[in-house]
């Protein structure tokens, strides 16, 4: 069982990879994510510079499976994480890239149902693993915590500027709120949520996406809309205290410690 899951894993990482590569390359309904996000363009939609995220993720993601690969393969020791996962790793990643079809192709409804999709399976793994909920091995928390916590960070951002794009799609006007005012709403609601994870799952990694998220917004918006701007600049900086507060609360865990308590040992 831990053998299987550990391969389908890592196929289902190399899928979602090629999938998304292949998406740009090709030009699937010759067109692009990018291109499609511009044609439904919201206020909620960060700096195309923050999309970079996604090359950290994508390696975080290899570096997931390759770990539970030399967990199943090559070692003796337990890895109660990978039976924990189960299948809804290889679910959010198969989700992952049938989104990139539904996107393109402009099925933009059917894209919002398979995100939340991912980001439930995200949060079950999360909860099955009782992710940053106890002080684990360095290696835990390199190869299986933090690479989920980002991705579950972005996914949960992603999500509600997928659900924005759909809405001006539709044609939707924000009555009897104007879009800045939804898009404030968006972001207050998107902190507030960065900071009860801080503090109910120990998930700073998760929260560090938000301030690179809200930070991209303010980037965005800051000579045109400074409401939203300064808002978003605000959420940002408070998440960002929030988590320097809770890793100096929580320093005798601190995961940098230990890799130097590691290196000190084999001198």
């Amino acid at each position: 069982m831990k053998k299987r899951l550990a391969l389908l894993n890592l196929l289902s990482v190399v899928l979602v990879i090629a999938v998304n590569y292949l998406s740009q390359a090709l030009r699937l309904n010759n067109t692009t994510i990018g291109e499609i996000s511009v044609r439904y363009d919201n206020l909620f939609t960060p700096a195309s510079y923050a999309f970079a995220i996604w090359g950290l993720i994508f390696l975080g993601l290899l570096a997931y499976a390759f770990f539970q690969i030399k967990r199943a393969f090559l070692s003796d020791r337990k890895s109660g994480f990978i039976e924990q996962t189960g299948y809804w790793f290889v679910l959010a990643n198969v989700l992952n890239a049938a989104w990139v079809f539904a996107f393109v192709y402009e099925y933009t409804g059917l894209s919002v149902l398979i995100m939340l999709g991912i980001l439930f399976s995200l949060i079950k793994i999360i909860l099955n693993t009782d992710m940053e909920r106890f002080d684990a091995p360095i290696e835990i928390i390199a190869f299986a915590w933090w690479p989920i916590c980002i991705y579950s960070g972005w996914i949960a951002v992603a999500t509600i500027a997928n659900i924005s794009a759909y809405l001006v799609k539709v044609g939707w006007d924000g009555t009897p709120f104007s879009e800045s005012t939804w898009t404030i709403v968006m972001i207050v609601i998107a902190t507030l949520l960065n900071l009860a994870i801080i503090q109910k799952r120990n998930m700073r990694e998760f929260a560090a996406v938000g301030v690179w998220a809200l930070f991209a917004i303010f980037f965005r918006h800051k000579s045109s809309f400074e409401n939203i701007a300064y808002t978003a600049l605000a959420g940002s900086i408070l998440l960002l205290m929030a988590i320097m507060i809770h890793g100096y609360r929580n320093r005798h865990t601190n995961p940098f410690s230990k890799l130097q308590e590691r290196i000190s040992k084999r001198q």
